[in-house]
Parts: C-alpha cells; sequence; structure tokens
C-alpha cells in the first residue's frame, strides 16, 4: 500500500468514525423540536382540513393551462410590431476604480 492509499484510509476512516458519533440519539429528550412542530403548526388555518371530503388540495391541469395562457396572453405586446423587436438590452458601464454609487433612494 502507497503512502497517499494509507492517508487516504485513514481520512476515511476517521470521518466514518465522527459521522458515526454524530448520529447518537442519547441525550435527545422526547420534547426535541417541539417548539420547531408547534411553531408549523400555529400556522396551519385549517388543521383539519386533509381529512375534509370536499377539500381541494390543487388544480387540475386543464385549469392550470387555462389560468397559465391567460397570464401569457394579458402579459404579451398587444400589437405585432412590439412583438417582432429585438429585446432592450441595458448594461452598466463599467466605473472607474471598481466604485459603486449607492442608488438615488440611499443618497
Amino acid at each position: 500500500m502507497t503512502r497517499n492509499a494509507r492517508f487516504l484510509a485513514l481520512v476515511l476512516g476517521l470521518g466514518g468514525a465522527l459521522g458515526l458519533a454524530g448520529c447518537d440519539r442519547t441525550y435527545m429528550t422526547p420534547s426535541h423540536g417541539r417548539a420547531f412542530r408547534e411553531a408549523f403548526a400555529v400556522q396551519t388555518v385549517n388543521p383539519n382540513r386533509r381529512t375534509e371530503a370536499s377539500a381541494v388540495h390543487g388544480l387540475d391541469s386543464q385549469e392550470a393551462a387555462i389560468i397559465s395562457a391567460g397570464y401569457r396572453k394579458a402579459l404579451s405586446p398587444k400589437d405585432q410590431s412590439a412583438a417582432n423587436q429585438a429585446p432592450l438590452l441595458m448594461y452598466a458601464p463599467r466605473g472607474g476604480g471598481g466604485q459603486s454609487v449607492p442608488p438615488p433612494s440611499v443618497q
């Protein structure tokens, strides 16, 4: 075995031992993570919603297609001359010495 292979085996062995040591749950109490779960439970408007038979869980594909087509139509240019033009590219020229100017709201 070469020196590099032994070093790699040692590093992998130590990394594995540390990884297994980090998975020990000895000192975790039964209430571990309770505040985290309670914070999300408070955000639920209707906690029994999943058990209701009439609960709507999302859009069907046809309704989603109609809504997205409406958005595209509303956002598209109204006249064809604007639709055929090349997009306008705006960029900030490089300033002197890498100094940046704060936006007007800060000045």
